[in-house]
């Protein structure tokens, strides 16, 4: 825990201070398309990646060697994709993002899978500080579409681990096809959250501009910063989970721990905002709306855990869909309505859901 913890709090600091210097760096409409890009980068990351971060984690902690094969068709998937990327919106910087995307989730799933927490964390630190200074470098040279270029660049020393898994592995269809109806559930699973996580920003560039979307990006960096320490405990409790050991007190405590998260959000953090970032002055609004969001989004994060861990994916594929419903409807409804307030009332609501699904589900099953 205190391995993944130290790697985890340096690295997503390190992440998270960047995005909050890059908003300041870009304005809000180029910081607001920039997420766009990325929103569209990580969803075809997930349609590249077959089974999904969490079936390899689950599968590998419990002594299934199917990571080669896994690598070999979502590499294969990862090339096309990234192709197609290109001619569809000619910008590199999003191919290469999403080739390097999928070859770091991969590689940090089996890492995990294999509780080899000490390698994952300083490869995970490698990758934040290569991440920074790429991007900041390819920034001056490229402009925004430098940022992805950056990003995409950092995620390739994981490509040892993928050599590594393809040298010591032989590659075995029938093994893939014994497990192919958990693997089809995590693909949709791992789909379903990326699409929950990232429609929103899919809608607000387009309806209400990419200035809006600047203001509500760098509120969620703000949650991002906020999550750090939930994030850690669910990288540390899906293979534990997996592996049989409990974990309910560790989780009690971090739900505990969300709270006081979610007040700093609301009382502190909207006083500092304007200071250094007076064109940002509209996330003021956001920002404490969805701070209180870490709560339900906490719980969220453990229980996916526990049913993924569990292989009761379907439950998580049911769970994410309403979830998602409820985003566009009130990013769509309450935006027309209450205007930039309104996006954070669905934010907030659409996490408040969805974690209510799932202590509904856990209580049944």
């Amino acid at each position: 825990m205190s391995t993944i913890g130290i790697a985890s709090i340096v690295g997503s600091a390190i992440s998270a201070i960047f995005w909050i210097y890059l908003a300041a760096l870009m304005g809000a409409e180029n910081y607001g398309e920039l997420g766009y890009y990325i929103s569209i980068a990580s969803i075809v990351t997930s349609l590249s990646f077959i089974g999904g971060p969490a079936a390899i984690t689950v599968l590998v902690a419990k002594k299934i060697k199917i990571e080669s094969t896994i690598y070999l068709v979502s590499i294969s998937a990862t090339i096309i994709s990234a192709i197609v990327l290109y001619f569809a919106f000619i910008n590199i910087g999003l191919s290469i993002y999403v080739l390097g995307a999928v070859i770091y989730n991969l590689s940090v799933s089996e890492l995990l899978g294999r509780k080899s927490y000490r390698k994952y964390s300083i490869y995970f630190i490698l990758q934040k500080i290569l991440f920074v200074i790429l991007s900041l470098i390819l920034y001056y040279v490229m402009g925004p579409n430098g940022v992805l270029v950056g990003t995409g660049l950092s995620f390739m020393p994981f490509l040892i681990q993928i050599y590594s898994g393809f040298k010591n592995q032989s590659i075995d269809f029938k093994l893939l096809k014994t497990k192919w109806k958990f693997i089809t559930n995590n693909f949709f699973i791992d789909l379903s959250v990326i699409l929950n996580n990232q429609m929103d920003r899919l809608i607000i560039g387009p309806i209400f501009g990419f200035t809006i979307l600047g203001n509500y990006y760098l509120a969620l960096q703000v949650l991002n910063v906020l999550s750090i320490l939930p994030e850690i405990v669910k990288k540390y409790t899906m293979p534990e989970d997996s592996s049989g050991v409990n974990t309910t007190k560790i989780k009690i405590i971090t739900v505990g721990f969300s709270i006081i998260l979610a007040l700093v959000g609301v009382l502190i953090i909207p006083k500092i905002i304007p200071i250094f970032f007076p064109e940002f002055s509209q996330s003021t609004e956001l920002i404490p709306l969805i701070s209180l969001t870490i709560i339900p989004a906490t719980i969220s994060g453990l229980y996916n855990s526990k049913f993924l861990a569990h292989e009761k994916s379907n439950y998580v594929v049911v769970v994410n869909i309403i979830s998602t419903s409820v985003l566009v409807l009130g990013v769509i409804i309450l935006g027309q309505l209450l205007g930039i307030v309104g996006l954070a009332y669905s934010f907030l609501l659409s996490n408040s859901i969805k974690a209510a699904l799932y202590f509904s589900l856990n209580k049944k099953v």
